[in-house]
């Protein structure tokens, strides 16, 4: 998917430096009946920990309800977590003030799912993308027409005087999104936070997305985290891979090794039940775990995924949470099948 001149521009991430690091993050919801009655928490992330790099794509990969959308929008500042850290450049940003968040939200850019709904539908192109850095107090006209231009040119859409008095019902689904991308680019972050910006497209768009997305984070240097369920698009699209599963992180790999070798029972069913182009292999059932994501708000002990696991070790996994384990020099599963690796 990415041009081939791309490939092989970036260095190993652990040459790069660290853009983000999440340190134990936790993020719980109350729940209460009646309004005043505390039933009890969502624990919607339960002890995330994980360095992004600069330059680097990351795909975040799980079924729905599994937390990927909480940590993004954690980590955005949307929610505010209930126990751990995020530094960003170095800085805990979950200890800023108001002024300073406002600072920090700027550097780092979303991309929605929704591209319908993300838009204002009574803003033109030219105010969407405008607005942003009026808040920001980037208040020079020639500056806002500078980046204005600079990011219709790079989300290709053009020409830009066509684009720019439009509504956004005017525009393409596809095109709404290179709109969304462009927002997310106004303000010349240094991270991306995308959270499944392709699963509203057509599947001939996403191809273009993905490949746009792609450029843009070469271009620019850009840190990316590719927050998705589809995980036919991962493989063309980030440097490593995270599997979730019940608000926790239960493996971690480059890109290459996960897909030649998912270690977790969980990633392994996740990757089986991925639909198949090849006709051949539609001929061979593909089994997947009985059963359903836990409940977040009452867990299960022990590892989250023994329950629906065919190879549970009793008096272990149901027992006790499996700490995360180096399996080979670029992947790591937190799964007790691996204890003596």
């Amino acid at each position: 998917m990415p041009n081939a001149a791309l490939k092989g521009q970036q260095k190993p991430a652990e040459e790069r430096t660290p853009i983000l690091a999440v340190e134990n993050l936790h993020t719980w919801f109350e729940v209460r009946r009646m309004g005043f009655l505390k039933a009890g928490d969502v624990r919607a992330l339960d002890g995330v920990t994980f360095e992004l790099y600069e330059g680097e794509a990351l795909s975040i990969v799980g079924e729905s309800g599994c937390g990927k959308s909480t940590l993004a929008k954690t980590i955005l500042g949307l929610h505010h977590p209930t126990k751990g850290k995020i530094y960003f450049q170095g800085t805990d940003v979950t200890q800023l003030d108001k002024e300073q968040t406002k600072q920090y939200r700027a550097k780092v850019g979303y991309i929605q799912q929704d591209p319908y709904g993300a838009l204002p539908p009574f803003m033109t192109v030219e105010r969407i993308l405008r607005e942003p850095m009026l808040i920001n107090g980037i208040t020079d006209k020639d500056e806002q027409k500078r980046r204005i231009r600079q990011v219709l040119e790079e989300v290709k859409l053009a020409p830009i005087e066509d684009f720019l008095p439009k509504f956004p019902h005017m525009l393409s689904g596809g095109q709404q999104q290179r709109l969304v991308i462009a927002r997310a680019m106004i303000l010349e972050p240094k991270l991306l936070v995308a959270d499944e910006p392709v699963s509203m497209l057509d599947a001939s768009v996403r191809v273009e997305i993905l490949q746009l997305l792609r450029k843009i984070q070469y271009d620019h240097n850009l840190a990316i985290i590719y927050i998705t369920h589809d995980l036919s698009t991962v493989r063309y699209f980030s440097e490593r891979i995270f599997s979730m599963y019940g608000a926790k992180i239960i493996e971690k790999a480059s890109t290459k090794a996960l897909l030649k070798n998912p270690l977790h029972p969980y990633t392994k069913a996740l990757f089986e039940a991925t639909s198949d182009p090849d006709a051949e292999n539609l001929k061979t059932f593909k089994e997947v775990p009985a059963g359903e994501p836990p409940s977040l708000m009452n867990p299960p002990s022990g590892c989250r995924f023994h329950p629906r696991c065919s190879k549970m070790i009793p008096g272990l996994c149901d027992r006790e949470i499996p700490p995360e384990f180096q399996v080979t020099d670029d992947q790591f599963a937190a799964c007790w099948l691996y204890r003596e690796s």
